[in-house]
């Protein structure tokens, strides 16, 4: 075997083995990110305030907008399997949709369906999209063409969070004022899990194990369970704060978990919500609403603040920057890789 040819089955050997880990990842992602409003309003300026942006991970730093504008912009979601062809925006008017990767959009829901908070797609069937909203959840079959709250057994109606377990798509799972609720039946009905305390904010899927849940509350801290949402302990350890808004686990290694909230700047933990240690150099927003994990590169992390704009980690949360929309209210990131 000559030198170049030893060097070519090294190289392949050593793809192999990061793929088989879960390593060999896409080099840039795209993320895009729902802004509700913004401080920064400048008299006679055609810069747009509102609305979905998106840029490229790999260093990009201008922000281009998509969609409707002037809107208050709640949530994003990207189509699965759709290489960011079909896009939702979830907005205070009703959820919007693009089937042509943001070049044209509809209002898909009625006036009885405003203020859209979230909006969770089907992983698998594309007609089946759930969104979460003040009244509760509704549940569309066809493609987003005519949609119905699904609210049976849901004690409070005030809802902000919405999953479909990937394995078992029929298990839903939604944050309400009322506590974290769990369906079993595709969303047709509903009931509480054991976690005793309400106002939960955000509910978190482990990225690789479906029994595994974390939950983030109003005034009650961090909890996570690992029997589907049956039992819950809080997570204490290295948390000074009580309301979290925002959870995110790295989806190449789902012991890496983030947190954020009122005034906590960046939690992180590495036992996979165990222990947490806190981290705020360079973030200059402390209450956050959302943070993403870059699947391309995990080390990247972005966090939206509330009225702070976005701030971006490159070294797994430790140190942040400034990464523009300055002043902006974020709501809500998600990070496509771009295949």
């Amino acid at each position: 075997m000559d030198r170049q040819t030893r060097r070519l089955s090294l190289f392949v050997a050593a793809a192999l083995t990061l793929a088989a880990n879960g390593l060999l990842l896409a080099q840039t992602s795209t993320l895009y990110t729902a802004v509700v409003s913004t401080k920064l309003f400048v008299v006679g300026a055609p810069n747009l305030q509102t609305g979905l942006f998106y840029q490229s991970t790999d260093g990009e730093t201008a922000w281009r907008h998509a969609g409707p504008v002037n809107i208050r912009a709640f949530g994003v979601a990207v189509g699965p399997a759709s290489h960011g062809r079909v896009l939702y925006i979830a907005a205070g008017n009703g959820l919007h949709k693009s089937s042509d990767a943001g070049t044209t959009w509809r209002i898909t829901t009625g006036w009885d369906i405003t203020e859209v908070l979230w909006v969770f797609p089907d992983p698998v069937d594309s007609n089946i999209v759930f969104i979460a909203t003040p009244y509760g959840v509704c549940k569309t079959t066809n493609g987003c063409r005519t949609w119905r709250y699904v609210n049976r057994g849901l004690k409070e109606l005030f809802c902000s969070c919405v999953l479909v377990d990937p394995e078992r798509r029929n298990v839903v799972y939604c944050a309400s004022e009322g506590g974290a609720c769990k369906s079993t039946s595709g969303g047709e009905s509903w009931e509480r899990m054991g976690l005793s305390v309400g106002g939960v904010r955000t509910i978190a899927l482990h990225p690789k194990d479906s029994n595994t849940l974390m939950a983030g509350t109003e005034n009650h801290g961090i909890y996570l369970s690992t029997n589907g949402g049956e039992w819950w302990t809080k997570c204490e350890s290295g948390v000074d704060h009580q309301t979290f808004y925002t959870i995110a686990y790295d989806p190449v290694n789902p012991d890496v978990v983030y947190a954020g909230g009122y005034v906590t700047g960046v939690y992180k933990s590495t036992d996979g919500g165990r222990s947490w240690k806190h981290y705020q150099e360079g973030l200059l927003c402390p209450t956050l609403h959302t943070i993403a994990v870059d699947p391309a590169d995990p080390r990247r992390v972005y966090a939206g603040g509330y009225w702070g704009g976005i701030y971006r980690s490159t070294d797994g949360g430790e140190h942040w920057s400034s990464a523009g929309l300055p002043e902006a209210q974020v709501w809500k990131m998600v990070i496509e890789p771009k295949r």
